[in-house]
């Protein structure tokens, strides 16, 4: 299955439109690697059998740069994205943010590394059906560096009535 990864410049514009500057005047632009994988690879032993998610991906990703990641139904998509935000590791191959190698790192590593550089946005709500809607919130100052009152957080997003209501008593949006 092939992994797809499209790169999107913002802001391009058609080289014609570009005057071209003399060599000599042009300032270098150091773009710094934010992430970087190589060989990267997962598979999962499923009983009798081995899935192979991911095979041999290499990718820089640089600061300041959009990416798209494209593909079929069980290319490799999250996983890859699972890698880099310190959800999983690879089965082999490397994958590093910045100074920080989540290959080797420990659980308590990844752990950090996700509380400060990673922000995760959810296909689904995960909220835990059994807390109310303040308890679900309160559970991220366990792992937040600076965490703001849960009614405070609930308040600037207009659900400070709602704060005793369980998840099943939300609307869709509302969760």
């Amino acid at each position: 299955m092939p992994n797809a990864l499209a790169t999107t410049p913002v802001a391009a514009k058609p080289a014609a439109t570009v005057p071209a500057a003399p060599a000599e005047s042009a300032p270098a632009i150091e773009r710094a690697a934010v992430f970087t994988a190589k060989g990267l690879a997962k598979t999962y032993d499923m009983g009798e059998f081995r899935v192979h998610a991911l095979m041999d991906v290499d990718l820089t990703i640089y600061k300041g740069e959009f990416i798209v990641l494209l593909g079929a139904s069980g290319s490799g998509k999250s996983t890859l994205l699972n890698i880099l935000g310190g959800l999983d590791r690879p089965s082999s191959g490397t994958a590093q943010f910045a100074d920080h190698d989540l290959t080797h790192a420990s659980d308590d590593e990844l752990t950090l590394y996700r509380r400060d550089h990673v922000g995760f946005v959810f296909q689904f709500y995960n909220l835990i059906p059994s807390l109310t809607v303040r308890e679900n919130v309160e559970l991220v100052t366990d792992i937040a560096k600076d965490p703001m009152l849960a009614l405070e957080a609930l308040t600037r997003v207009g659900l400070a009535e709602r704060v005793d209501h369980f998840p099943s008593q939300l609307s869709g949006g509302e969760q």
